[in-house]
């Protein structure tokens, strides 16, 4: 074989070698990055429920029937006999 020949067939064969090593590496770096969206993409979903959770649980502890109740017992409040209300004008 000619001198120059087995050159670039060297060549060759280091270029194929290299660019195999990119593809594996860069398959690796996609399958990593997937793993990460994933979990995120559970943790986002996990957060979405507790979220709802909450909103559920504020409207719970919020509505006008609790508040009502509790301002009669804790605090001793009642409805306003007619005789009660005062109208104040300017």
């Amino acid at each position: 074989m000619d001198r120059a020949v087995l050159l670039r067939l060297v060549l060759l064969w280091l270029a194929v070698v290299c660019s195999a090593v990119v593809v594996a590496y860069y398959g690796h770096l996609c399958r990593q990055t997937y793993a990460q969206l994933t979990a995120m993409e559970r943790e986002a979903n996990q957060l979405q429920v507790e979220y709802g959770r909450y909103l559920l649980e504020q409207s719970a502890w919020g509505s006008l029937q609790r508040v009502e109740s509790m301002a009669m017992e804790r605090l001793g409040m009642h409805m306003p006999q007619a005789g009660e209300i005062v109208i104040v004008k300017q």
